[in-house]
């Protein structure tokens, strides 16, 4: 899930990661969530949504559903009216539940294919279904609603038909997750796919009706478009060349009506003040000349130069030596802050030239500067644009990290801004001034270290990031107790530091909810996500667990949310196999078993092959329960999931690029061949059988083929055309984690020679999230198995680097031990993304009396005095 996706989840939390419906801001009710229930009615609040039918009424599993959508001011009226008519019809409906949840479907950042819902309607036939849309065309004839991307629009009306499930159903894709499923014509499961645009299952004829439909038609477009630079529920971005002579241009689309900020301002609005902002701006350096506005199928479309470069985010991940480089030195890095510093001054001097016109900028941000091939800079999307002179003007919607407080009016919105963006080009970690304003000393403490720069270069940037005016206020939770243990210490604490993030995670359980116990990442919201071990109960519990810490009053809050049933995607981190796991490990034996059941009996769906959603961890957890019950039967089913593995690494041994289910092969531990390498060590153990064996080898040498060469010698694995990464989950991290378990087991020539070069990658002092999957605890986890393993493969300096680097992602939670999640947006306590990732590998690093995954061998700490006291010292207390 991309920051974007992430940002629906972000409007009634500024803490966690929380569902929309939970938003309250104090926005007046929908008229039609105070209305009574009809007499013979059932009304079900679920979610986003309050379903309403008539009672004893059995609709069927799927067919023909009309969506009404509405323009803000228009979404009483249109509920009003759909009330009415369903209820006088004996139409099943639904709607949204709230004005917040409205805004927040229909916001900038919302799921494109399920924004512009406001209500859904269940005729049961085709004769239904036209009789509804022909009725609520006439009822809703002056409602205006933006379009559903997903449907076929009824003429010029708000409704919209798409065929797709009334009754919910799920089915696994070929990821190996849960997504909505139709049953097709064979009776059996097959995805309900919701699409920024309309299509029908192929087994399915369209009425005569809807082909008929009348649509809008387009006039001649004069303009080719040949490449999708971005995509939002506002609209997208394109690359696209001029028909009458061939010109390069970039075109902006404004969907109408939809894309809201938070003061329900649409995009097409928005795309108006970006026109008249530009027209202005004219002949200004750094800002790309303007086309004007085009107008077809629906949308407007901006039409600006099109300007080569880079964004400054990508011109900073490719420049910046603390990223690149395990040890930079010290003239590459004062060289790269010298140019980065340069490149501001250029910014600030295109700002000082806007602001000179009259306008604000209103949303500067790494992805708003290009850095151009003559290394000039241009400033793009002036969507944000505002008066200068308007007394009362404050955003309504920006980047955390640059947005100035409330208090910040005019000019100072950019000044801040800007300040903003000349640290984080520096020292990208913008966002954890939002948690704890205190980052802002320790993050100009380190570019005085490590870049080389004067403090005195940077006191313009502390007076106006630390003006309680200009400054975002901090929330309570965080900002009410300092941490309650030093990270920046000479000799950290770590048991005190153990305990801390212990303590942090009980502090913010939920025990009371239903719908989740920890707060984590987003993914917890979906299908099973509450329970499961990446994002859910079962991880942290395990994480606790492993480090000396049983909760019973959690643990029965994930037996009675096992025994409330609900769907499970059978996988590992993600599903049943996980969660039985930890169930059977915390000695729940019962409550595993039928888990343990339903798992096995969907593994056989499964066709990804990592440890998370895959065969690969489903296979692992298969021979785990075998060998602890002598349990035949799941022996044989681990071997099943081994036989397909080995066929599917047969099968696309042609393709090394490609994943068995098709797409580009993500290598690593999560999703890529070095799980299946893992498993087939564990079957070695058990079986004995150098068969085995060779297939781990030829399963991690095809990860080992999806890696490149970086500048600074390290392997990384290539997201083509986009990044190199090194993390567990995709990256050099996951693949040295096994070729650790590997290497104790066998020689392997090309793997010993590849391992020095794979942690090389682990060793890049700034890393952007502290993380277990995707982040610095799961660089140090692979460094630490290792060298424990190995000695003579060195890295211990890079392993307490990494440990004592944790305090630059600290946040105090009630004045504990807390760290942020995915993208840094909020807090996360989850093993995948959070606090108890962080813990279980801090634990392991300093203490090596626990694991940091399962299914890994034991990695004892070496004898006092090889790693230093002060792992030794936290051994001794770390569970006290």
């Amino acid at each position: 899930m991309t920051a974007a996706a992430r940002q629906v989840y972000c409007f009634a939390d500024r803490v966690f990661f929380e569902t929309p419906d939970r938003w309250q801001r104090g926005d007046a009710p929908l008229r039609v969530a105070t209305r009574s229930a009809p007499p013979g009615w059932v009304r079900t609040p679920k979610g986003f949504w309050t379903h309403l039918r008539p009672a004893g009424a059995v609709l069927p599993d799927q067919g023909w559903k009309v969506h009404v959508s509405a323009r803000w001011q228009d979404v009483d009226a249109a509920c009003d009216a759909v009330w009415d008519y369903c209820v006088r019809e004996g139409v099943a409906f639904k709607h949204l539940a709230s004005a917040e949840t409205y805004l927040a479907v229909n916001s900038k950042y919302a799921p494109r294919p399920a924004s512009g819902k406001l209500l859904t309607l269940y005729p049961v036939d085709e004769a239904r279904l036209h009789r509804v849309l022909l009725d609520l065309e006439r009822e809703l004839a002056d409602v205006r609603g933006p379009d559903v991307l997903s449907d076929l629009r009824w003429g010029a009306s708000p409704l919209h038909v798409r065929y797709g499930a009334f009754v919910e159903a799920h089915c696994l894709d070929s990821s190996g997750e849960f997504v909505p499923a139709l049953r097709g014509p064979d009776g059996e499961l097959v995805p309900d796919r919701r699409r920024p645009f309309f299509e029908v299952p192929g087994w399915v004829a369209k009425p005569e009706f809807l082909a008929n439909s009348p649509q809008f038609s387009k006039k001649s477009f004069p303009y080719r478009v040949s490449k999708a630079l971005h995509f939002s529920n506002g609209g997208g971005v394109y690359l696209a060349e001029r028909l009458s002579d061939g010109r390069g241009v970039v075109l902006k689309e404004a969907r109408a009506l939809t894309g809201l900020d938070r003061g329900r301002t649409d995009a097409a609005t928005r795309l108006e003040r970006e026109h008249r902002a530009l027209v202005l701006l004219d002949g200004v350096p750094g800002v790309p000349a303007c086309h004007g506005v085009v107008s077809a199928g629906g949308s407007d479309f901006l039409v600006v130069d099109h300007v080569e470069g880079v964004n400054l985010w990508v011109w900073m991940a490719k420049n910046h030596p603390m990223i690149l480089f395990d040890e930079p030195d010290e003239a590459t890095c004062r060289d790269y802050a010298e140019r980065a510093l340069e490149l501001m001054d250029r910014v600030e001097a295109v700002l000082a030239d806007v602001h000179a016109r009259g306008l604000g900028f209103g949303d500067l941000h790494f992805g708003n500067v290009l850095v151009r091939p003559d290394g000039g800079i241009s400033l793009v999307d002036f969507e944000m644009a505002h008066d200068l002179s308007d007394p009362d003007y404050t955003p309504d919607m920006g980047t955390m990290g640059f947005i100035a407080g409330k208090g910040a009016r005019g000019a100072r919105i950019d000044e801040y801004a800007l300040a903003a963006l000349r640290c984080a080009l520096l020292f990208p970690l913008e966002k954890m001034r939002v948690f704890d304003p205190a980052k802002l000393e320790q993050q100009l403490a380190v570019i005085a270290e490590r870049l080389g720069v004067a403090p005195e270069r940077l006191d313009g940037v502390r007076a106006t990031l630390s003006d309680p005016v200009l400054r975002p206020e901090t929330p309570p939770e965080l900002g009410s107790l300092p941490l309650e243990v030093d990270l920046d210490a000479a000799e950290p604490d770590w048991a005190e530091a153990i305990r801390s993030m212990r303590r942090a995670v009980l502090a913010c359980a939920t025990p009371e909810r239903a719908d989740r116990l920890f707060p984590g990442d987003s993914a917890q919201f979906r299908t099973g996500g509450a329970t499961n071990l990446a994002h859910g109960a079962s991880g942290v519990l395990w994480a606790l667990a492993q480090t000396g810490h049983r909760s019973p009053e959690h643990e029965q809050w994930l037996l009675d949310a096992v025994r409330r049933g609900g769907d499970h995607p059978p996988g590992f981190c993600t599903g049943a196999h996980g969660v039985a796991h930890v169930l059977d490990h915390l000695g729940h034996h019962d409550a595993a078993t039928p888990l343990l059941e339903r798992a096995t009996a969907r593994t056989g769906e499964l066709t990804a092959i990592g440890l998370a959603t895959g065969l690969a961890g489903a296979g692992l957890n298969l021979l785990h329960f075998a060998r602890s019950r002598d349990d035949r039967a799941l022996r044989r089913a681990a071997l099943l999931a081994a036989d397909r593995l080995a066929d599917a690494l047969e099968r696309t041994e042609s393709t090394p690029d490609k994943a068995p289910t098709g797409g580009e092969l993500k290598a690593g531990l999560m999703h890529g061949w070095s799980a299946t390498a893992l498993l087939f060590l564990r079957l070695h153990e058990d079986t004995g059988d150098p068969a085995h064996l060779d297939l781990a080898r030829r399963a991690l040498h095809r990860d080992l083929d999806k890696c490149v060469r970086t500048a600074s010698g390290a392997l990384q694995v290539e997201e083509r055309g986009v990044r190199t990464l090194a993390y567990l989950d995709v990256g050099s991290a996951g693949i040295a984690l096994v070729a650790d378990e590997l290497l104790a087991a066998c020689h392997d020539e090309r793997v010993e020679r590849a391992l020095p070069a794979l942690l090389t990658a682990c060793g890049s002092e700034f890393v952007l999230q502290p993380q277990l999957f995707t982040g610095r605890a799961g660089l140090i986890t692979a460094l630490e198995r290792n060298r424990r393993r190995d000695p003579s493969l060195g890295g211990d300096h890079l392993v307490q680097r990494h440990l004592r680097r944790l305090a630059w992602h600290a946040v105090p939670y009630q004045g504990h031990l807390a760290f942020p999640g995915d993208f840094g947006l909020r807090l996360s306590t989850d093993l995948a993304t959070g606090v108890a990732g962080v813990l279980v590998a801090v634990a392991a690093t300093t203490t090596g009396a626990c694991a940091p995954l399962p299914f890994l061998s034991p990695r004892p700490l070496p004898e006092a005095g090889a790693s230093g006291g002060a792992r030794s010292r936290a051994a001794a207390t770390a569970t006290a």
